[in-house]
């Protein structure tokens, strides 16, 4: 029965690898490409992530106004602050087209932030490779095999600055780029592209990722939604106050010590949800209405179910008032761990915009998102 209805699929012309993946697949290809370390940084937001082609799907032409709002996370990912020009201008400076790009991703802050562009295969990786190459870029000799580069290092030159070419942008910043399977990496220094270059173990790997990454699979179903950004958020987020060096263990995966430093770190009687490991803050599309949905990594259900209530109740009291949206909530089981998931989905599509997103990310650079704030009590 299986092979018939795999038969009949094929000879409709429907049938592509991409029916069969689930709504995480690109951003899990994006973060098998990144480093462990990128979780270990001092920061709320680490990791950001883009799906090139499910954002340009929320319209059918050029990108209008709504579509660029809908970029609101606070991207450290430098190709896409060029894009503001068009995609036509931009497909023209990168030497590929933006509908050729899977996804984009980033982590660190200028100027030491990496980039990753995710493409549609390693041939097309390395035509890209070719044409760069062939334009401004040259090979740089040292340990690490074919990475190239259209200048010094760390260096900033005027003369050759362009807003609209990602390579280049606004302040002419010289572009380390180096080949990783379907990937390219992106650095203005070539210093730690040999570590870049070998990210095992990489944030897909790590445990308390996994179990958000199952959380955001749960909320967002591949048949009628999609992952349009995503960013790894870390228990920073939600402390305010706390000394970052004091929270975050050496391991990733510490979970224990991790623990410990919440446990000697959170004001006794503070309100707020109970502490996560790591989790996620997502823009989606459910049911073609834009959503965010937030997923955090617990050590058991039991305090995912908390975080949960917390959540939703925090929303309804902060932020409801001022967005629409329907707010549901459930743990979902991830091997040893847990997630607490929470969706807010707007009643529809108004324009290619997230209003939702908008209005969460206005908050945070703000000062006032406590949707997320860490507590002992609810």
């Amino acid at each position: 029965m299986r092979l018939k209805a795999i038969a009949l699929c094929l000879m409709a012309g429907f049938c592509t690898s991409a029916s069969a993946q689930d709504s995480t697949h690109v951003l899990e290809q994006a973060l098998k490409q990144i480093p462990q370390k990128a979780l270990s940084t001092a920061e709320a937001m680490q990791i950001f992530f883009l799906d090139a082609q499910a954002w340009r799907g929320l319209e059918k032409a050029e990108p209008t106004v709504d579509a660029m709002q809908r970029l609101a996370m606070p991207q450290q990912i430098r190709p896409l602050e060029s894009i503001g020009f068009g995609l036509e201008v931009w497909s023209t400076n990168a030497q590929v087209s933006f509908n050729e790009i899977s996804y984009f991703a980033g982590f660190g802050q200028a100027p030491s932030n990496v980039s990753y562009w995710g493409l549609q295969n390693e041939e097309a990786v390395q035509s890209l490779i070719k044409t760069l190459k062939g334009d401004d870029f040259t090979a740089v000799d040292g340990e690490v095999a074919g990475l190239i580069s259209n200048g010094e290092a760390n260096k900033l030159d005027f003369t050759k600055a362009d807003a609209g070419n990602p390579w280049r942008g606004v302040t002419g910043a010289s572009s380390f780029v180096l080949p990783l399977d379907s990937g390219l990496i992106q650095t203005s220094s070539p210093s730690d592209m040999k570590a870049l270059s070998q990210p095992e173990p990489s944030v897909a790997d790590s445990e308390i990722v996994v179990a958000a990454l199952n959380g955001l699979k749960d909320a967002v179903p591949s048949g009628n939604g999609k992952i349009v950004q995503a960013m790894i958020i870390s228990p920073i987020l939600g402390l305010d106050g706390v000394d970052p060096a004091k929270i975050l263990p050496s391991s990733p995966d510490d979970i224990e010590t991790a623990k410990k430093n919440f446990a000697d770190n959170i004001e006794a009687n503070s309100r707020g949800i109970p502490p996560y490991f790591a989790g996620f803050i997502a823009d989606a599309q459910i049911d073609n209405a834009p959503a965010v949905v937030f997923s955090l990594s617990y050590a058991d259900c039991s305090m995912a179910d908390q975080s949960v209530k917390g959540i939703e109740a925090a929303w309804k009291e902060t932020v409801a008032g001022s967005v629409e949206g329907e707010v549901s909530g459930r743990s979902v089981q991830a091997g040893k761990l847990c997630a607490a998931v929470v969706s807010v989905v707007a009643p529809k599509a108004e324009s290619a915009a997230n209003p939702i997103l908008i209005n969460v990310m206005r908050r945070y650079l703000q000062r006032n998102f406590t949707v997320l704030q860490i507590g002992t009590t609810l």
